[in-house]
């Protein structure tokens, strides 16, 4: 059995320390400003994750070696080590998401139940047995009152912020998702949930890791042990087959700033200083520009926080006006298959993030849904015009790929399909 459990923990060992090397020694990709990219910094996570894990699988072959007991590892140990290997791959989803990174205060506070709860456990330690760290000497206090308080501590805490850490990371990938739905159709869209996926094998993985943990059944923990290795190489692997996904959907996430959240300059499009009196311009740069580094100053081109509202009303009530000649344009731009908010944005000389905070403040729907609202308010006037024109004819005009498409789109809008719409109108 040892035989067979150690050639498990040294292929776990080996998997992760390479998949780790391979990440930590390719080279980091850096923006013109000097920065390392989001990719290159969720890489670098990752491979702090793997060290982790190769670590522990290391440790627990030198104890297997010495015959001695290593399941106890799973009392304390081994959840601790995975609470950080947690904290790397939570980074590397915010990384890979593009989500709003957290700052360090947040960070510590994050951490620090758990540190507090270690540093009690070797305090708590080292009256007893000093500074004998030896395995047996160790398996022994784990048998002791005070070691399993702290080990219920560590449970205690890891549930919550485990809970915390699902809630923040289904948070994230629903801002991804509407951020890339307000962006793209078609493939980019279909593609970016290949991002999603690496994010959720993570949270797979973990699961495993909890379950093998819990059991504590040195037969099961072979297994498990060969179901890690095998998540560790699918996910190092999923993870640089994303890359090109990564790279193709960057463009919408480009007014992202790292520090700051989003960054929205320039908010239209139009020439500043060739414009001063454009109160819609000079409102939405305000609005703009408080966002991204939080000015409040009381000067007259800057938002205080008594008129943050009512500028954005009015910023808000200007596009509208924007918005509204270019959905009233003759040859219905709308109607284009495949339209992205760039192109929209473009065609209206606004910034893309304050059209989409428009779309999804105003209008309450994101760009896909409000694209296609649109196209189905034209389907209707269509179908109504000429009652015996074809339905596929009607589809081809307003945009859509075929007729079913046409039907899905409207039922959902309407609530029937365009069949029955016309049927009743």
């Amino acid at each position: 059995m040892n035989t067979i459990t150690i050639i498990a923990y040294v292929v776990n060992c080996s998997v992760c320390l390479t998949v780790g090397l391979i990440f930590l020694l390719t080279p980091a990709q850096k923006t013109a400003e000097g920065k390392i990219e989001s990719f290159s910094m969720a890489r670098m996570c990752l491979a702090g994750s793997s060290f982790l894990e190769g670590i522990l699988s290391f440790f627990t072959v030198l104890r297997i070696l010495n015959h001695q007991l290593y399941m106890p590892l799973n009392y304390f140990t081994n959840p601790l080590f995975l609470y950080f290997a947690v904290c790397f791959d939570l980074t590397a989803s915010i990384y890979l998401l593009h989500g709003k990174h957290l700052s360090v205060r947040t960070i510590i506070a994050f951490i620090m139940p758990v540190v507090c709860v270690w540093l009690t456990h070797i305090l708590v330690y080292i009256p007893i047995h000093g500074l004998n760290f030896s395995p047996s000497v160790y398996n022994a206090f784990l048998e002791t009152a005070p070691a399993v308080f702290t080990c219920y501590m560590l449970y205690i805490v890891l549930v919550i912020e485990g809970l915390g850490i699902m809630w923040f990371l289904s948070n994230q990938i629903s801002v991804f998702r509407q951020h890339i739905d307000n962006y793209y159709t078609g493939e980019n869209q279909s593609r970016s949930r290949w991002l999603i996926a690496v994010g959720l094998s993570l949270v797979l993985y973990y699961v495993v890791c909890i379950i093998d943990i819990a059991l504590f059944d040195p037969t099961l923990d072979n297994i498990f042990m060969w179901i890690r290795s095998s998540l560790v190489l699918v996910n190092g692997i999923a993870f640089i087959k994303c890359r090109d996904v990564y790279w193709d959907i960057k463009p919408a996430f480009v007014d992202m700033d790292v520090d700051h959240g989003y960054i929205f300059e320039p908010v239209l499009k139009t020439d500043h200083k060739n414009n001063p009196n454009n109160a819609a311009d000079a409102t939405a740069t305000a609005i703009a520009t408080s966002g991204a580094n939080g000015d409040t100053s009381a000067d007259a081109n800057t938002v205080s926080p008594e008129n943050t509202v009512a500028q954005h009303h009015d910023a808000f009530a200007s596009i509208d006006i924007i918005v509204t000649q270019w959905t009233e344009r003759p040859d219905k731009p709308f109607l284009k298959e495949s339209i992205t908010i760039m192109q929209v944005a473009e065609q209206m000389e606004l910034n893309t993030r304050l059209l989409s905070n428009y779309i999804n403040n105003v209008k309450g729907r994101n760009f896909n849904a409000w694209i296609n609202f649109l196209k189905v308010e034209e389907t209707k006037r269509a179908l109504l015009a000429d009652r015996s024109r074809p339905l596929g004819e009607i589809a081809y005009e307003m945009g859509f790929t075929d007729s079913a498409a046409m039907s899905k789109i409207f039922k959902s809008v309407e609530g029937m399909p365009p069949s029955v719409y016309r049927q009743t109108h």
